[in-house]
This record gives C-alpha cells, sequence and structure tokens, in this order.
C-alpha cells in the first residue's frame, strides 16, 4: 500500500522533536501522503526550528473563526462556573496562583476548539506526535479518540527511570512507536500499554551516525567550532538539574585538572535552560576554563562527531547517543539525587568533583577498560532495537498499516453444511496439550444438557492426531496448517451445523452452561470462568484507561456497566452473526479476536449477554497470550496488536477513572 491521497498531521514543538519527526515527514512524504505541520503559539519559540528548516506549518489559533470563537466563550463560562467549585477544594492547588490557573486552563480550552476546527476543515487521516504526555498531546489524543482519527506517538528521549507521568503515554495512541526494549519495559511497569508499542528503533540516530560521521562533515564541524585537526576535544554534555547550577566551588572542583590533559572541553548545554541562567553560567565556566567552547544551541550531534571522549552530567539523553557514535563515556553523577546511572550500567567510568581526571588519562593512555565495550554493545541493543538505517523503514510500515482498509476485518468464513434447527454446536482447537483437550471433552460429556448437540475438532498439531483416534464419540475432525486461534475457529465453524456456536479452547471445563446457547441467539454470550480454586479468571471482558481489553477478575467488577465483551476462552456466538460480521478476525492477535466479535455485533446492534448463573472452569491455560513484552522484537507481531486499535479507532469503551488505574503507582 501507498500513502497516497492520505493526509498526515504532525504536531511540532521542541527542536529535539524535528529531529526524530522529520525524517517521518520525508518519508510519508515519499510514500505519496500530504503532510500537514502544525504547532501553538507560546512563551517558547516552538516554531523556530520549522523555520530555520524551511518547512511550512500552521498555528491553531489560525482556525480561531467566528464559531469557533462562540464555542470557546461558551465552554469557558460553563468550566469557570464548575472549576471555582473545584479549586478550592484540592491542596495541590495552592501550588498555582490563580492567574496561573486560568492561563493553564484558557489556553487548553481555546486550542481544544481551535483544534477541532483545524480537523474538520482539513480532513486529517492520521496524527503523529513525538509523545502524549503533554496538555497538546493529550488535546490531539481525546480529539483523535472523538473523530476516529488514529494517533501515532513515538517517545520523547531516553527513558532512564520511573516516572508517573509515563502511566499516561499510551492513553490514546493507536500505536506507540518505542526506540528498544528497555523503554518498553519502563512503560509497561507504569502501566502503559505494552499491546500498543512497536519498537522500531530511533528514527534520527542510526542515520545521523553515517551523515555525521563522515570525514569531510568532521573537517566542516571543526572549522566551524574553531578547533584545529589534530586536537583532541573531550565534550561535557550537560542535563537540565547540573545546566541551572550556579556554584563556582564545585565547578571549579570538577574542572581542575582537565586542561593538563591537552584536550579541548566543549560544553553542551541543555536546551530548555532558561537563557539567562545559560549566559551566567557560562560566563563562569569562561572564567574557570578560558579555551572551553560553550554551546546552546548547536547541533548535539555535531558535537559528539568531532568529541574523542564524552562526559554526561547527570541523566541525558545525549549520553546513551554518545555510546551510539561510539564514544568512549565518563560520568558525573546527578546533582540532586547522586546517581551514576550510565556507571551503574556498566558502559561509563565514574568522575566526581574534586577527585581528578584520572580515568580519562588512564582512558587516554590505554583505551577502554575490560567489559565496556561488550556491555556497551548490549546496552545498545536494548535501546534502540538496531541502529541499521531501517527505523524510519519501520516506522513507515506501522503508518501504512495502521491506514490500510484491507488491515481490518481479515477473518472470512464460508460454511459448508446448512444449520440445523435447535441444534448446538461445540468448536474447539485441538492445540498441542492432549491432557488440556480430553479434560475439555469429558466435561462437555458429563455435564451438556442440550437435546442436540455437536463437536467439531479443529486440529493442526500432527501429534494430537493420534490422541484423538483413541478418543470413542460422535464427533467431527477438521484438519488445517492455520495456527492462529481465529483462524482454527473459523474453520471448525466451517464445519459446524450448529444454530449456536461455542467456541472454547482446550483445558476449558464446560461445568453450567443453561441458557447459554439460547442467549446466543441472534448475538453473543458468555459466562464466568473461574480457576480451580474458585478465584476468578475471567467474568466479563473490559477496557481499561488506555482502551485495552482485558479479563475483569474482580469478583464485585462482573456487572452490566463494566462488562463490555465476553470471552476468556469460551464464547457463544450465533451462527448468523458468525456469517455478518465474516467470522473472527483473522488478522488480529489471539487475545483480541472476542473483544472485537463482541464489538463488531455491538456495532450491528446485535446484543452481548454475560451470564453469571452459568460456570466454567480453566483447567489449564493454552494458546496463551505470550507477555506483549516478551514478543514486542519480532517482526510484524505488532500487526496483530495495532491492528485491533486501528480496526475499533475512535469506537472503543474507555475506563477515565485515572486514580483507580494508577492503584500503587500513586503511592508515595
Amino acid at each position: 500500500m501507498s500513502l497516497e491521497n492520505k493526509k498526515i498531521a504532525f504536531f511540532v514543538a521542541l527542536s529535539h522533536h524535528t529531529r526524530l519527526l522529520l525524517p517521518i515527514v520525508e518519508g510519508v512524504k515519499r510514500r505519496g501522503a500530504d503532510v500537514f505541520i502544525f504547532t501553538t503559539a507560546t512563551d517558547y519559540p516552538f516554531e523556530l526550528d520549522l523555520i530555520r528548516k524551511g518547512y511550512e506549518f500552521r498555528y491553531f489559533i489560525e482556525y480561531a473563526d467566528a464559531g469557533t470563537r462562540q464555542k470557546i466563550r461558551e465552554a469557558t463560562r460553563r468550566f469557570v462556573d464548575e472549576w471555582t467549585e473545584i479549586c478550592f477544594g484540592w491542596e495541590g492547588f495552592r501550588r498555582w496562583s490563580m492567574f496561573e490557573q486560568h492561563r493553564s486552563f484558557m489556553r487548553n480550552i481555546e486550542e481544544y476548539f481551535c483544534m477541532e476546527r483545524m480537523i474538520e476543515r482539513e480532513n486529517i487521516d492520521m496524527f503523529v506526535s513525538l509523545h502524549e504526555m503533554t496538555a497538546w498531546g493529550k488535546l490531539i489524543g481525546h480529539l483523535s479518540a472523538k473523530h476516529g482519527i488514529p494517533y501515532v506517538t513515538l517517545q520523547e528521549g531516553d527513558y532512564y527511570t520511573d516516572i508517573l507521568a509515563y502511566s499516561v503515554h499510551t492513553e490514546y495512541s493507536t500505536a506507540n512507536l518505542v526506540w528498544g526494549e528497555a523503554t518498553a519495559e519502563i512503560l509497561a511497569r507504569a502501566k502503559s500499554a505494552p499491546e500498543k508499542m512497536v519498537i522500531v528503533g530511533n528514527t534520527h540516530i542510526d542515520e545521523a551516525v553515517k551523515r555525521y560521521s563522515s570525514v569531510s562533515m568532521k573537517k566542516r564541524i571543526r572549522k566551524e567550532l574553531g578547533i584545529s585537526a589534530k586536537k583532541g576535544v573531550v565534550s561535557f554534555l550537560i542535563d537540565f538539574d547540573w545546566g541551572t547550577l550556579r556554584d563556582r566551588e564545585i565547578w571549579e572542583a570538577l574542572l581542575n585538572g582537565i586542561g593538563d590533559l591537552g584536550l579541548q572541553p566543549v560544553f553542551k548545554w541543555h536546551p530548555t535552560v532558561h537563557y539567562n541562567s545559560y549566559v551566567e553560567i557560562e560566563a563562569m565556566i569562561k572564567d574557570i576554563l578560558p579555551d572551553a567552547i560553550i554551546l546552546l544551541t548547536y547541533d548535539p550531534y555535531k558535537v559528539l562527531t568531532v568529541s574523542d571522549y564524552c562526559v554526561v552530567f547527570g541523566k541525558t539523553t545525549l549520553g546513551i547517543e554518545a555510546l551510539a557514535f561510539g564514544k568512549p563515556l565518563f560520568a558525573v553523577p546527578s546533582l540532586h539525587e547522586g546517581e551514576d546511572y550510565f556507571v551503574n550500567l556498566g558502559v561509563a567510568q565514574r568522575i566526581s568533583p574534586g577527585r581528578g581526571w584520572g580515568c580519562l588519562a588512564e582512558t587516554i593512555r590505554n583505551g577502554l577498560p575490560e567489559g565496556i565495550v561488550e556491555r556497551t554493545h548490549r546496552l545498545l541493543s536494548r535501546s534502540f532495537h538496531r541502529l541499521d538505517g531501517k527505523a524510519v523503514e519501520r516506522t513507515l510500515n506501522v503508518v501504512e498499516h495502521i491506514l490500510d482498509p484491507e488491515s481490518a476485518g481479515a477473518g472470512s468464513i464460508a460454511f459448508r453444511h446448512g444449520a440445523v434447527a435447535g441444534r448446538v454446536s461445540f468448536v474447539i482447537p485441538a492445540g498441542s496439550d492432549p491432557e488440556a483437550l480430553l479434560a475439555s471433552l469429558t466435561s462437555l460429556s458429563q455435564n451438556v444438557t442440550y437435546p442436540d448437540w455437536e463437536v467439531v475438532i479443529v486440529v493442526c498439531d500432527e501429534a494430537m492426531k493420534a490422541v484423538l483416534s483413541g478418543v470413542s464419540g460422535d464427533m467431527t475432525v477438521v484438519e488445517t496448517t492455520e495456527g492462529g486461534l481465529a483462524a482454527l475457529y473459523n474453520r471448525g465453524a466451517e464445519a459446524a451445523t450448529g444454530e449456536a456456536i461455542v467456541f472454547m479452547k482446550p483445558g476449558i471445563v464446560f461445568y453450567r452452561g443453561d441458557g447459554l446457547s439460547d442467549s446466543a441467539r441472534g448475538g453473543v454470550a458468555g459466562m464466568p470462568l473461574r480457576n480451580p480454586d474458585m478465584t476468578p479468571y475471567c467474568l466479563g471482558i473490559g477496557f481499561d484507561f488506555n482502551h485495552v481489553p482485558y479479563r475483569i477478575v474482580d469478583d464485585g467488577g462482573g456487572d452490566d456497566a463494566a462488562v463490555h465483551a465476553v470471552g476468556g476462552g469460551l464464547i457463544g456466538v450465533d451462527r448468523s452473526v458468525l456469517d455478518e460480521v465474516g467470522g473472527f478476525d483473522e488478522g488480529l492477535a489471539d487475545r483480541f479476536i472476542e473483544a472485537d466479535i463482541c464489538l463488531a455485533a455491538r456495532e450491528r446492534g446485535l446484543p452481548v449477554r454475560y451470564l453469571p448463573e452459568c460456570l466454567g472452569f480453566v483447567f489449564r491455560e493454552t494458546f496463551a497470550c505470550c507477555t506483549e513484552l516478551s514478543s514486542l522484537s519480532k517482526d510484524e507481531e505488532w500487526k496483530g496488536r495495532v491492528g485491533f486499535f486501528a480496526k475499533w479507532c475512535g469506537k472503543l469503551p474507555k475506563d477515565d477513572d485515572y486514580i483507580r488505574f494508577a492503584g500503587d503507582l500513586l503511592k508515595i
């Protein structure tokens, strides 16, 4: 598929946004998309980098026509009336003046309606932003869900510590494209949805290493900075906390002796440090080290390119990027936490104020200590997936898949027999566990009370044929080479003759099912599933804060309001429903197919019923979904997960109770 006739809107803010987003902008253009870049008018010049690089863009506020301004006025009046009752009821708001609160909220209201007008006028097919953790990210997310527009996000930088903000990293995203396994693990710990994550690598770093590392580029950069060709360079990569430190005594102690090594010191300051602070500290550093080169807005990759050694101050993305450029890394602990992040990872040597530069001098003489190179390779693999120059290509493949209309509704079903009135069919994939399959078959023979029923076994494992040859009873065996659960269910349904069809994973024990077949008539039905110790396994399917379907396991949660879908390993579906929706969607990962068919039924006005009086047990879990984190790096695996969120974009239920969702994350 190409992206012809697709309009993709990119939200751009700080300069590091352009660094990561513009390669994608150029990529979607090459594949035929129409690109629309927008930003906000705020107290920081977000548009500056776009202007420098010659990109056209629009501001939200440009869409404030007469109708939009009227909506803003009406919403503002309603909001202010409610907010005055709220803001004095929580001590947290004492941290912000009424002026700051008013400015922040009024800006959000204005931009919300301007952005909505932008959507109406521009006919946008997809939003892309670096991440959704800012107010703008949430405005885009909410409106993308409201209008059914896919929303693709990336990550802001190197995520090197656990913070609460990561818990809202995937709330509205259709797909969240991350650099590597390390990021995915941190986000998952914060309860972001691995189901939405796709590991693509860093869309800038792998190409940048090749582009910046040419001999001609190095010569040009040295000339720009006034560094002679033979002079060695040590760069100091300053994080935000160190970038605001005005204590001359600490800087003098730290830099003492660096001039004795014969290297040119180059400081790359953190770009978000307030300019007045930077100017004051710059003067102080120049007084301590007169030959130092100190840079604020200069391209950091140019600094890395000419560096022979890099010293990272605290925690900044440039630390891991220096390693990607193949530079020996040294680290000064975080200013406030005292944490030796890169040292603890085993990829950097520690520099401490007042203790000299002995380890750097030793490295200059004899090279890096044993083990650092190997540990660095492992870290880069976990952090950047593959430095193979194909991160943008992988990103574009995700974009195309989401926008491909043929990627949704990949199920197909062709019944081979007519339905027998009143008959119930049980379809069971054989799987590869004989004991689990026999447990399910035994439970049917002992507990099914329907007057007319049949069993259809779907086999795709040669070893299971021998098992079935020793099973007595009337059943239909269907052989197939397809292994996905949706495909196995569909092949079984095609051979079934029942009006109602109950799909069971092997290992499910059917215990009490009176009423299941009747409730499935004309729709879909499910029942509670419990573990052998009677603890809940699945009391229906709900949707969480991230729009992700999950098994309800709270005994008090299986009510009609919480149950949006049914399943968990056993689900009854009317034959006519399967025919109408095309069976189970074979393009989706196993864990989504039950929620998907329930959503398809509801979309058509058909009932989805949960029967608390029925009961099944999970003797053994089969076709278990591998944990999302363990499978994220597998090529193409993401399609079965992301395809679900793309298919139902703007239509998925959502639990907006953030406090319940965050749970223990909120404990101090």
